[in-house]
């Protein structure tokens, strides 16, 4: 058993050996993992294709990890979070972008809370998650996810200079007529990802429904917020007359976000949600916000390592004390 999971649990594993937290997962107890994997003698590979639902990309000392698959249904939905096409970002030892997490153990607001998508890093349409908690069931209070996306075409490709994630979903379809794609590229030294989010009405029953939500809207258009939520270990920074943000992580490193200028930056409050907390711990989230006026919407943006953050960054900061999921 533990020879046929290893592949699997590389693909779900952080460059600092903690598990991608979504769904409910946490980050697993500390060495475990690395145990489970060094017991199944199975020599690490390149990863091929989705893993559980989940690609991955690494290159140096970064990992990126991303939801790329339809959120579970049934039972199997009962834990699941509205969370397609969120990704996380590990750097050396340090996690830089997260999810919020799973909320249960802090009571039912704030549960549901951690799995509606505006709690992930990826792209949140009107306020709306890109799925919806059912009513709870009578008996259980059980709350499935329902009315996701039916449609998850995700690919991964290698490239001359790094790593290539490309995904789009359809679940803000039936009521805007829009699907969100998503590409996510690495560089081959882990010193650079760069974004591109777009909203896109493809087909004509898709731009009538984004027509008559606009008629709704007044002409306004239909906001978005692209959000990445950070680890509260990471300190943010407007920097440059307010168009890059400069996160601190405390190994030394510093990362800078920059975008194409055609969305509005802000960093804002956000809450990280793990078990073991006596309540939810504050941190911050970088958030693209824009309109769609069209039908179809780009938007790029970049995390690299500031330019005198050195290659091997030697991490000697003691981590704080977190409690394991």
């Amino acid at each position: 058993a533990a020879r046929r999971i290893a592949p699997t649990l590389r693909v779900l594993r952080h460059a600092n050996g903690d598990l991608a937290r979504f769904h409910g997962g946490g980050r697993g107890l500390e060495g475990r993992l690395d145990h489970a994997l060094a017991a199944s003698h199975v020599k690490p590979g390149a990863p091929e294709g989705l893993s559980m639902g989940y690609a991955r990309l690494s290159a140096g000392r970064t990992s990126v990890i991303i939801d790329a698959a339809l959120p579970p249904k049934g039972p199997a939905g009962y834990n699941a979070h509205a969370s397609t096409l969120a990704f996380e970002l590990t750097s050396g030892r340090r996690p830089l972008i997260v999810n919020c997490g799973s909320g249960r153990s802090f009571g039912t607001d704030w549960r549901r809370a951690g799995r509606a998508t505006p709690s992930h890093s990826t792209l949140c349409l009107a306020g709306y998650s890109s799925a919806r908690l059912a009513e709870p069931a009578r008996g259980t209070g059980h709350e499935a996810l329902v009315d996701g996306p039916s449609e998850v075409p995700v690919e991964r490709s290698d490239l001359a200079q790094g790593v290539r994630f490309q995904g789009a979903h359809d679940g803000y379809v039936p009521h805007f007529g829009l699907t969100h794609a998503r590409k996510l590229e690495l560089q081959s030294d882990g010193r650079g990802l760069s974004g591109e989010d777009m909203l896109l009405a493809m087909e004509a029953p898709a731009k009538r429904q984004f027509d008559r939500a606009m008629d709704a809207a007044g002409l306004a258009g239909i906001g978005f917020d692209i959000r990445l939520h950070l680890h509260p270990e990471v300190t943010a920074t407007l920097d440059l007359g307010g168009t890059a943000v400069a996160l601190g992580l405390k190994s030394g490193e510093v990362w800078v976000f920059r975008h194409d200028g055609h969305a509005r930056l802000s960093v804002d409050p956000s809450v990280y949600l793990e078990f073991g907390r006596l309540k939810p711990r504050a941190t911050k989230q970088v958030v693209l916000s824009g309109t769609a006026i069209e039908y179809a919407t780009r938007i790029r943006w970049s995390l690299s390592k500031a330019q005198d953050t050195a290659i091997g960054v030697r991490d000697l900061i003691r981590d704080e004390t977190e409690a394991y999921d």
